[in-house]
């Protein structure tokens, strides 16, 4: 595996990025950053790294900055190009599959765009709310059927109470729909904290030792924070566009013909985190999901970094011109995973994961202008344990596939090492790399 990854390496320029870029592919700064505060997703990158890439690839001096993020999250992107949109005129496209995260990235770009004229219609609707709410006046605040709100360890019968209190009493006020999302959004940022369910790793995890919030509280500060957000906020001059759907295949959700300057994206990485997993609660309380099948149905439509649930084993680069190339680049990895209970699934997700790379460097490569770049954010990931440990360095097998998809990887810039305590591979690390047309 290292001699691989080591032949892998040598293709392309390597270098140590750290000082540029390992703040930068973490969330810093995004708590106390406004808009990006909104909702803490803490697999984001920071807010500074999209002025960070502009400078080094020298675009500062652009007058028009036409950005994709393909998998736009909570929207730190596309915040962060409108927020330039003073300097430059931006046109900012993300797309996001989850519907949770859709619904945040989504309201936050809407909201950006607005400017302080909202914020005194959010604080007419969160008046209206606070009214309904403390009024007893009879309206059914329904429990999610997900089993994991009806756990009372987890959340404590009267706390839950009142949370579903703020959500069916926004549900039931006559306002405006952008006041109504923000104000959901602000609902569904409550759902952890007033919980004893903590986010770790790749799973909620029970903390005994948590003691949840009171919601009303905590809503409340939420949405004055967004009010204050946004009352000190100006119109951006730019556009931003947040579209639902499969951020593998951009060219079913943007015009081709409308070419990107920057495609900048941090995709899940191949470590079996499952997104729909970890932020369930907030999607079933704002009912995205009302039963098992839909959740299902939307782990399907993920990308295959994770065997949670038992993906098709067709792949689309078997029947391509470059499949030898990609059995190649694949098949030290597949040999390296141990014969146990999860090596199907493994297998799964390495090939798939190559498969649903492929596929979205091609269509990239169809949407970007000739002087263009693509940015990607990536972790590597260490599988098994013992002598059965392997590596998945995605940072190498998303380079190789791009070359195969008709780009030139310009340079792998190192960010940071990841967990050395497992292993003492160069190759567990986060990185940061550039491709432009070839």
């Amino acid at each position: 595996m290292e001699a691989h990854y080591g032949a892998l390496e040598t293709r392309w320029n390597a270098v140590d990025g750290s000082l540029d870029f390992e703040r930068l592919v973490v969330p810093t700064g995004n708590s106390e950053s406004p808009f990006h505060r909104w909702f803490h997703l803490k697999e984001a990158f920071s807010v500074d790294l999209l002025p960070s890439i502009l400078k080094k690839l020298s675009f500062e001096g652009l007058s028009e900055l036409r950005i994709l993020d393909c998998f736009a999250g909570g929207g730190t992107t596309l915040v962060s190009a409108l927020e330039l949109s003073s300097q430059v005129r931006v046109t900012a496209t993300g797309i996001e599959q989850n519907p949770f995260l859709h619904h945040v990235s989504s309201s936050k770009v809407k909201a950006l765009q607005e400017g302080p004229q909202l914020a005194q219609q959010l604080q007419d609707a969160f008046n209206e709310v606070g009214r309904i709410y403390g009024s007893d006046a009879s309206f059914k605040a329904d429990m999610p059927a997900l089993s994991t709100f009806s756990n009372e360890a987890y959340f404590p019968p009267s706390l839950l109470a009142s949370l579903l209190r703020i959500k069916a009493a926004i549900e039931h006020c006559d306002i405006p729909t952008l006041p109504r999302d923000l104000l959901l959004t602000a609902a569904a940022s409550c759902v952890e904290s007033t919980s004893r369910l903590r986010r770790d790793g790749r799973a909620l995890r029970y903390a005994s030792e948590r003691q949840p919030r009171e919601p009303w509280d905590e809503f409340s500060a939420r949405v004055q924070q967004m009010i204050d957000d946004i009352d000190l906020s100006q119109p951006a001059s730019g556009t931003g566009t947040v579209i639902r759907g499969d951020g593998r295949r951009p060219l079913l959700h943007v015009d081709g013909a409308a070419k990107k300057d920057l495609i900048i994206f941090s995709p899940p990485y191949p470590n079996n985190i499952d997104y729909t997993e970890i932020y369930k609660t907030e999607a079933w309380y704002l009912d995205f999901y009302t039963d098992a099948q839909q959740f299902r149905s939307q782990r399907l439509k993920t990308l295959r970094s994770h065997p949670s649930v038992r993906f098709s084993d067709e792949y689309d680069f078997e029947c391509s011109s470059d499949a030898a190339a990609v059995r190649e680049l694949v098949k030290p990895i597949l040999e390296a995973v141990p014969d146990d209970k999860y090596a199907t699934g493994r297998k799964q997700l390495i090939k798939g994961y190559a498969d649903d790379m492929l596929t979205l460097f091609r269509q990239c490569r169809e949407i970007i202008s000739s002087d263009g770049r693509l940015v990607y954010v990536v972790g590597n990931s260490a599988h098994g344990s013992g002598d059965a440990l392997f590596i998945i360095a995605a940072d190498l097998i998303m380079a190789r596939l791009a070359e195969l998809a008709n780009w030139r990887v310009e340079e792998i810039s190192v960010a940071r090492g990841l967990r050395r305590r497992v292993t003492n591979s160069r190759f567990l690390r986060e990185s940061v790399v550039t491709l432009s047309p070839a």
